[in-house]
């Protein structure tokens, strides 16, 4: 939507690159699950990309009842089925680098390894959810380095991330902080209620309708329970 807007050249690049960098995690692994080599696999997402955008595609999701992730799967799902001979073309030297995949390959790569258990479809979810989760962290952690705490969050980071195979103890962390544990504890209340909309508000960028946010949040819940 923001891409669409008659703002300036900056702005709609600005919009269409950072739509890139989220969606091809869950979209390459996906066509790795498929069996595609991974130089494939990345030619391939390029190679989508370039169409979305040189047929506008993203102007014809249905605002009414669009979710990012469901329109984007069936997209490339057609896009495999009827323009896979092009695509094989964009290999040969006619295509053109929409997104940098390279820096971030491994992460994408042992995510797809992680979800070999899984269906195609249920793989690129979880690829999906991982994906939103990183970011929203992201999002929340470029905003207590602005505010100096960054040293803080850090240390907060297992009681709210989780991931932590090591039994967490809240009392040695306070004494790394030089807090008292009351203090502490003040300090994960609020850091979770910031993780939560800062998680809340990266869902709210992959549907068309606010009113969609509640179940797309309890759908990404899901996929990580499961997983």
């Amino acid at each position: 939507m923001r891409a669409r807007q008659p703002e300036s050249e900056d702005a709609t690049r600005e919009a269409l690159s950072g739509f890139c960098e989220a969606y091809w995690p869950p979209l390459y692994s996906f066509l790795r699950h498929r069996g595609h080599s991974s130089a494939d696999a990345q030619d391939l997402v390029q190679g989508f990309f370039a169409h979305l955008l040189e047929q506008n595609t993203l102007t014809r999701a249905d605002q009414q009842k669009g979710r990012l992730r469901t329109f984007l799967l069936g997209s490339l799902q057609n896009f495999l089925f009827n323009e896979y001979d092009r695509a094989r073309a964009l290999k040969r030297g006619g295509g053109r680098q929409i997104v940098s995949i390279e820096e971030h390959l491994p992460e994408a790569e042992a995510a797809m390894m992680a979800t070999a258990h899984l269906s195609d479809a249920g793989c690129y979810d979880l690829v999906w959810a991982s994906t939103i989760v990183s970011r929203a962290w992201d999002n929340l952690q470029t905003a207590f380095v602005a505010e100096g705490k960054a040293e803080w969050l850090e240390e907060l980071r297992p009681f709210v991330a989780g991931g932590s195979v090591a039994p967490l103890n809240q009392e040695e962390a306070a004494r790394r902080l030089g807090v008292p544990i009351a203090t502490l504890r003040t300090w994960l209340s609020r850091l979770r209620q910031r993780y939560r909309e800062s998680l809340r508000m990266e869902v709210a960028t992959t549907v068309s309708d606010p009113a969609d946010v509640d179940a797309e949040l309890q759908h990404l819940y899901q996929i990580l329970i499961r997983s």
